[in-house]
């Protein structure tokens, strides 16, 4: 089974999300649609924030909304951000309250998950109450 490796970024001018395939750091286009030998063109290309880049992780919330790098989802263990963690080679959800991580693993379809938002525009998602 082969995952679709796809990312989203914010638009450099106007901040909409924009989805597609990640070029050098900052760019994202869309899926070729016509080539050749010495050329190739794309459905679209924007410049983004390389600092929202995020990857989509191959799963998806209750609601079936497509989770990626970033995003902040609430579930079982609480609220937290998906992130990539090298060394667990995984996406994990950091938590913040109490500090943990946990894996974000499933057959797809996460149950009891709900991306409420992102880390970029709603960082106040993640603050813990005393």
């Amino acid at each position: 089974m082969t995952r679709e490796i796809k990312v989203r970024g914010r638009h450099v001018d106007n901040g909409e999300w924009v989805y597609g395939y990640l070029i050098g750091q900052d760019v994202i286009v869309g899926s070729i649609v016509e080539w050749d030998s010495e050329y190739f063109n794309t459905e679209f290309w924007y410049k983004v924030n390389p600092e929202t880049v995020g990857q989509y992780t191959g799963l998806k919330d209750r609601n079936g909304k497509e989770i990626y790098e970033g995003d902040i989802l609430q579930d079982d263990n609480g609220v937290g951000e998906v992130e990539w963690v090298q060394e667990h080679c995984a996406f994990m959800v950091f938590t913040r309250n109490p500090s943990t991580y946990h894996r974000l693993e499933s057959d797809g379809s996460l149950t009891s998950t709900t991306v409420i938002g992102n880390i970029h525009p709603n960082p106040d998602l993640l603050e813990v109450s005393p």
